[in-house]
């Protein structure tokens, strides 16, 4: 999609769907004035958005001008499923703790399933998923204009790591987290690649859609080693992987891969041994046996192991429909980011009955891949893959930036198959 295209889209929009895409769009500078909620929550653009989303939403489904909801039975229900399990528990929660900071918790963790409900509405075509992507898309300029401010000027804010943790400074720009510059750098490159297929078809647009590709593919290996995030690695690697095989179909794709492939080997070899092994040494230990199990996953079984003994001592509801249901006082610990796995955090959220209608939605995207032309099926299980290994050791679900470009993807993958195959009008 052209930025004229683009514009025309926008300009095309009602109010109930062009907030939403403005919100994209300005996200990566709020998320600038973390900090500013230490001073006080008034102030805070974060916790304005934060609050102010759940009621554009509302309004936006009770909109005439918003687009009706193309159902999808199946998904529709499994979803739905977990959301119940998660909003009731989160009642409970806020029966006992009616104060700003737990209505603010709840919203955080409410988030993802509101905007899956705004987004079924609004990704009711791909010229509708293009647009919020190529949106996305743009809004990721502004990481990376900091990520090469940062390593041509100087770093704006830098964590040293130990020699455990792969040693030396690993840069995060003006923000408060390097998973910022993560989402941007991965998702970036997977909607390049999504558009570079698309634009592949056409003879004229060849020449400037691989260059657009190999530049945003720059900016996203500058902040894999700037970040220095094992995770991002992982994600980003089964990306390349992902755009390589599904290009194998193709002949000119086949051939460059071909061509470049001793250099890519070459690079890969040098790429692991510099940058990647020293993150995953310590896993390595563990395997080996070389060092205690706790230390695995950079320390957060250590962890896991204390927050699952708590969850053994709860009632089999609190174990089957999440753990604010016990009433226990390190519930609110356990639902939080400070569990470091989005796993473990659903599942001490939704408990086991939700975890399974959770995952059991992932699968059923997975489902739709034969159904899926190329470049969807590229998006598609990028999105998923991204999902699922983030959320090994992070909690993606919780960084508004990631679900905005994911749940889209998502929304459009339940379509049924004559909305996927339609042609933009």
């Amino acid at each position: 999609m052209s930025f004229r295209e683009w514009k025309i889209w926008l300009k095309s929009l009602p109010f109930s769907m062009k907030w939403m895409v403005i919100l994209i769009l300005v996200r990566p500078i709020v998320d600038m004035f973390y900090f500013l909620k230490e001073v006080s929550p008034v102030i805070s653009p974060l916790y304005i958005i934060g609050f102010l989303t759940p009621f554009l939403i509302g309004f936006s489904l009770l909109s005439k001008t918003f687009p009706k909801l193309i159902k999808s039975i199946v998904s529709d229900f499994i979803f739905s499923a977990w959301s119940l399990i998660v909003v009731f528990s989160l009642l409970v929660y806020l029966a006992s703790n009616l104060d700003i900071g737990a209505v603010g918790d709840a919203l955080r963790y409410l988030t993802p399933i509101l905007l899956f409900f705004y987004f079924r509405h609004f990704i009711n075509s791909k010229k509708n998923l293009k647009g919020i992507l190529q949106t996305f898309l743009y809004s990721a300029y502004i990481p990376a204009f900091l990520l090469v401010y940062e390593l041509l000027i100087g770093p704006i804010n830098a964590e040293y790591l130990s020699e455990g943790r792969g040693g030396g400074a690993r840069i995060q720009g003006a923000y408060a987290d390097i998973m910022n510059y993560a989402i941007y750098a991965t998702g970036a490159f997977l909607v390049k690649g999504y558009f570079f297929f698309i634009e592949n078809k056409k003879r004229s647009s060849k020449l400037k859609n691989l260059i657009g590709l190999l530049i945003v593919f720059s900016f996203s290996f500058m902040a894999l080693i700037a970040i220095k995030q094992t995770s991002t690695w992982a994600v980003m690697i089964s990306l390349i992987g992902l755009f390589l095989i599904l290009n194998l179909g193709n002949l000119k794709g086949l051939l460059i891969i071909l061509l470049f492939s001793p250099l890519l080997l070459f690079f890969a070899q040098k790429t692991y041994t510099s940058k990647i092994e020293p993150l995953v040494a310590k896993e390595y230990k563990v395997i080996r046996g070389e060092a205690d199990i706790d230390r695995s996953f950079n320390g957060r079984m250590t962890r896991w192991k204390e927050y699952f003994e708590v969850w053994n001592e709860m009632s089999a509801e609190a174990n089957l429909f999440g753990v604010l249901l016990s009433g226990n006082d390190k519930a609110k610990v356990m639902i939080s980011g400070g569990m470091h796995s989005d796993y473990v955090r659903v599942l001490f959220l939704s408990g086991i009955v939700g975890l399974l209608f959770y995952l059991f939605f992932i699968f059923t995207l997975f489902k739709r891949y034969f159904v899926l032309s190329k470049e969807d099926r590229f998006l598609v299980v990028g999105a998923v893959v991204s999902l699922l290994l983030y959320s090994i050791t992070t909690n993606p679900l919780l960084y508004t930036p990631f679900i905005y470009a994911i749940i889209p993807i998502f929304c459009y993958a339940i379509l049924p198959k004559t909305v996927l195959k339609k042609k933009d009008v």
